[in-house]
């Protein structure tokens, strides 16, 4: 090969590998207005920066990256909807980094992915120990209220363990997944709250026609990595739980009542990277509508 010729395709490669390194590494932050006229007044313009799927990586040294996308949403409220950690190359400093970090800017409420919940008790219960300690709002199967002077919303978790719950049910019964255990896992945390506007978190998104029969507000979740390789247009090609071509992998859902943001999130899990998808941190305003509509 001629002198130029290695050099236009060592050009070629440095161009490919950047653009893989910026697919991968380089944060975007998404922006969606959630109205409802549930939502109290005193709560018009409460911002929701949600973190997910970091799943064991680094965004700048001690995650710098990653907290000045957080920093730059201005949170009210940051709620992280699982798979901090990844149980395949497992680094809990990169999770530590990133929350230590996340406490400073705005109260932190988590929910579990399945990352996490397949670790086994010895490495979990430690991490989740850790997270308390840093002062993390550990939402597993629990609620509480979010207060504005004398008005209130409510935040709940449902655990990854209540939907493993279900998907082992429904393999005793020899289906893939048994609903009637979700629903009712569901129901048990939402009546951990008092029927006003509630925010829910959970992980995985496929099950929206069953989140939203009990009707929560607003739900923020993660897991699909947004089809990991997105086609023009936006089109994910493959995600967990959903397979090829999922219908739920990034943006805003609504079903009756029920809003569900979906995070393409930061990290990636069946692949090593992404492509047309770069890592995304949401941020979600909360507008009191006056109508249905």
């Amino acid at each position: 090969m001629c002198a130029c010729g290695a050099a236009v395709t060592a050009g070629a490669v440095c161009g490919a590998a950047s653009l893989l390194r910026w697919n991968n590494k380089s944060i975007v932050t998404t922006e969606y207005e959630i109205g409802s006229p549930r939502v109290p007044e005193a709560f018009d313009g409460f911002r929701i920066v949600q973190v997910s799927d970091l799943q064991s990586e680094y965004f700048g040294l001690s995650q710098s990256s990653l907290l000045r996308a957080v920093r730059n949403g201005d949170p009210d409220i940051i709620v992280i909807t699982g798979d901090l950690i990844d149980r395949n190359h497992t680094d809990y400093m990169a999770a530590y980094q990133a929350v230590s970090g996340l406490v400073r800017i705005a109260p932190v409420y988590y929910v579990n992915g399945n990352h996490e919940y397949v670790l086994p008790d010895r490495k979990l219960l430690p991490f989740f120990g850790k997270m308390r300690d840093l002062g993390v709002h550990m939402m597993l199967d629990e609620g509480e209220e979010i207060r504005r002077g004398d008005s209130h919303i409510n935040i709940a978790g449902l655990s990854e363990n209540s939907v493993f719950a279900a998907k082992e049910a429904g393999q005793e019964l020899g289906v893939t997944f048994e609903y009637t255990e979700l629903i009712q896992r569901m129901k048990e945390v939402l009546e951990k709250t008092d029927g006003e506007y509630s925010i829910l978190l959970t992980h995985e998104p496929q099950y929206l026609e069953q989140y939203a029969r009990l009707e929560p507000d607003l739900i923020f979740c993660g897991h699909a990595h947004g089809g990991q390789f997105r086609l023009p247009g936006g089109q994910g090609l493959f995600a967990p739980g959903q397979g090829p071509l999922p219908k739920l992998t990034s943006g805003v859902h609504q079903m009756g009542r029920t809003q569900m943001v979906i995070s393409r999130g930061l990290g990636n899990s069946i692949f090593p990277w992404r492509l047309n998808n770069r890592p995304e941190i949401v941020a979600a305003v909360l507008r009191s509508s006056e109508d249905e509509d």
